[in-house]
């Protein structure tokens, strides 16, 4: 992995974490969609993301993203929209159209957000919860960090 690039892409899972420590951390324990995460892992994303000095997306995560804020609780959905929209605002968005996502191999096996993801993995590090999805990155010579690894200690950052 070329650990020389300065651009990450957050998956979605992680960038509804970051949006949640950016807002208020105790979501953690009412926003179903982050349940999974505790305080420190939001101090290891925080820790992973500091060489990083650019976000890239691809309009897949935002719309999975903005679509999992629905679910939010309603106190304090207005503020994790504004928080959002600045992730929106800070970062690079990468579009590349649905037809020539779904020619790609990785296609079958991983959907359309994920395609895009992968094919962001040349120019930038893509920070997943998805096992196969690191994985499938690696094997394709590409960028990928599996958060789950830093979370159970088998990597240090």
């Amino acid at each position: 992995m070329n650990r020389n690039l300065n651009k990450v892409v957050l998956d979605t899972n992680l960038l509804l974490l970051w949006l949640v420590a950016r807002t208020d951390a105790t979501l953690l324990q009412q926003f179903k969609r982050v349940q999974q995460f505790t305080y420190q892992d939001i101090e290891r994303l925080q820790e992973l993301l500091q060489p990083y000095r650019k976000f890239v997306t691809t309009p897949h995560i935002l719309s999975e993203t903005s679509n999992f804020l629905d679910q939010s609780p309603s106190w304090q959905r207005t503020a994790l929209i504004d928080a959002l929209k600045d992730f929106i605002r800070s970062g690079v968005e990468v579009y590349r159209p649905a037809d020539e996502l779904i020619d790609r191999d990785e296609f079958n096996a991983f959907g359309l957000t994920d395609t895009a993801i992968a094919q962001l993995s040349a120019e930038a590090v893509v920070l997943t919860t998805d096992h196969r999805l690191a994985g499938k990155i690696e094997a394709m010579g590409g960028n990928a960090l599996n958060f789950n690894h830093y979370r159970t200690g088998l990597t240090n950052p």
